[in-house]
């Protein structure tokens, strides 16, 4: 028997819980403890902000707009996605809350259908926060390599370079070079753990919602199967298993439902700044590449057209892995109604068939993940994305 407290402890939910708890998010610790993580993470995370725009308002190189601006946006994603998961802490604590519900109350073969779905969350969001640490490990490589083969003990303007990111502290970057180093650095790490967190909590509320559809479908082409031609048009209501079996299924489809748009009406405002970003951002990584490989005299090019790069396809898969999710939400948010498509329907009594309907019904419209409640996010939109992107690039060209 699982124990309300035993959910969050298994192996399933380790990484949110884990990065969710490091960040300050995770709703079920005392608010205090959870201020004393969250306010150094998100002052870490977004205080770079100041110095990257400062950075801007005196430089004279188009070219270093285009390493300054990919970074800014990653600064303002990854902190609007802390800002924003702390504001919706009751959402995330009723999605949760479900979760632990329906463990509760499933039956065994149930449980077997959901764990199935678990264990492919774990998996993803082991690799998302693997992929993302070594993302953000290259990322700060890059200055160390810099540091170990040039000499900018003379220059303010190259001391700025073998920074993670570019970012001005006035005249005194020189004296404080290691200091304001190690501020980039821990920025870098809370970018990554603040992404992790948010982001592995989302795969893992869309696997449980996927399960459960998958479930409900499960229980749907249970009806009607040790019927024949003899069956009962008209019986009983206390006596129609059919019935209580399509009711009890009416019911946990709905509760499904109400999951799915909570996620929905919980991350819908971060994937709009995101998604948004990410085209914007992507389009310019592609110029940082085509300039480094214009920069012949730079010995240092090779090295930063490879974190260009890694950059670029760390971004592309961050993106991609939020609208696979909310394509596999949309495709299992249609179980049920190819399950009733599946059941001997025409068995069933009145009644049941009513439910079975209602059901189809609603099923029509699947469930979505949207971005600000103007884009569904799916593999199709995904390569509008991408096709966006590749204009805005076209267009960031033509003006080299």
């Amino acid at each position: 028997m699982i124990e309300r407290k035993d959910v969050w402890q298994s192996r399933y939910y380790m990484v949110p819980r884990f990065f969710m708890t490091l960040t300050g998010l995770w709703p079920y610790h005392p608010i205090l403890n959870r201020c004393l993580r969250f306010v150094p993470i998100f002052i870490l995370c977004s205080s770079i902000l100041l110095p990257q725009f400062l950075y801007i308002s005196t430089m004279t190189d188009t070219d270093d707009l285009f390493e300054c601006m990919p970074p800014i946006a990653f600064t303002i994603i990854f902190s609007l996605k802390l800002a924003m998961i702390m504001v919706n802490t009751k959402k995330i604590k009723a999605c949760l809350k479900t979760i632990e519900d329906d463990w509760l109350s499933l039956t065994d073969s149930e449980k077997a259908i959901l764990q199935r779905h678990a264990i492919y969350g774990q998996y993803l969001t082991i690799f998302y926060a693997v992929f993302m640490q070594l993302t953000g490990f290259l990322y700060m490589l890059k200055s160390i390599v810099l540091i170990l083969i040039e000499d900018t003990s003379n220059s303010t303007r190259l001391a700025v370079t073998k920074l993670p990111f570019r970012v001005e502290y006035g005249h005194t970057i020189d004296q404080h070079f290691y200091p304001i180093l190690v501020h980039c650095y821990m920025t870098v790490f809370s970018h990554v753990t603040a992404t992790v967190a948010v982001d592995t909590m989302y795969y893992t509320l869309i696997q449980h919602a996927c399960g459960m559809f998958s479930i409900v479908g499960q229980s749907l082409e249970r009806i009607s199967q040790n019927s024949n031609a003899d069956f009962n048009l008209k019986p009983d209501k206390t006596t129609d298993s059919d019935y209580r079996k399509a009711l009890g299924c009416l019911r946990r489809h709905l509760h499904v439902i109400e999951l799915a748009e909570l996620i929905e009406s919980t991350f819908t405002n971060i994937f709009l700044v995101s998604i948004s970003l990410n085209m914007i951002g992507g389009s310019i990584c592609g110029m940082q590449v085509l300039i480094h490989l214009n920069d012949t005299k730079d010995k240092t090019a090779p090295f930063t057209i490879y974190v260009a790069i890694s950059r670029y396809i760390a971004q592309l898969v961050h993106l991609f892995l939020q609208f696979w999710q909310a394509q596999y939400l949309l495709d299992c948010s249609t179980i049920p109604y190819e399950s009733i498509c599946r059941v001997n329907w025409y068995y069933t009594s009145e009644r049941c068939r009513k439910i079975l309907l209602l059901i189809m019904i609603r099923t029509i419209l699947p469930c979505r993940i949207t971005a600000g409640k103007l884009v569904t996010l799916s593999i199709e939109s995904f390569g509008v994305v991408l096709k966006t992107s590749i204009s805005y690039f076209m267009v960031l060209r033509s003006f080299q």
